[in-house]
């Protein structure tokens, strides 16, 4: 049985969250049950020890040795998607082969500017904390166009 009440956060979640405002991937961890990042993932993130992930209430979870990069997608993002086909979990990224792969599968994603927006509208942070961290995660991210944040920014205006 899937088990929504759990995430599963890809590199470049972690990589914008930690460089922008760490204080988010705690928010994360008040939003969902248990927020789970694979020892592959978190190897990428040079950012991020294990020892400081789990003093942010992250759980550090270990990637089967088996799992390889496959159809298009990384290793990291392959252990994302492993746990969100076999556990149920969603995935928060912003990745689209990995958003793609895991709908895919019948896996739930959340993409990392909506995650924003599901914390305001749970009350955990303010829309003008979610905009500053966008704009932050814009000047640093080149995927995020100007295009994405205009969208981004009328959603939170909406609510």
């Amino acid at each position: 049985m899937p088990d929504s009440t759990v995430c599963i956060c890809d590199a470049n979640v972690l990589i914008d969250f930690i460089e922008t405002d760490e204080d988010i991937l705690h928010e994360l961890t008040l939003y969902w049950a248990k927020v789970y990042v694979p020892t592959r993932v978190l190897y990428e993130v040079k950012e991020l020890s294990q020892e400081h992930a789990e003093l942010l209430g992250l759980h550090v979870i270990e990637t089967p040795i088996e799992l390889a990069a496959s159809g298009g997608l990384s290793g990291p993002d392959c252990a994302c998607l492993h746990f969100v086909l076999t556990e149920g979990w969603t995935c928060v990224t912003n990745d689209k082969l990995l958003r793609n792969m895991c709908r895919r599968g019948g896996g739930t994603v959340v993409w990392w500017l909506e995650m924003l927006i599901l914390l305001v509208k749970a009350g955990q942070i303010t829309a003008a904390r979610a905009g500053v961290v966008a704009e932050k995660v814009a000047t640093l991210n080149p995927e995020i166009t100007p295009s994405i944040l205009d969208t981004f920014r009328k959603l939170l205006l909406a609510l």
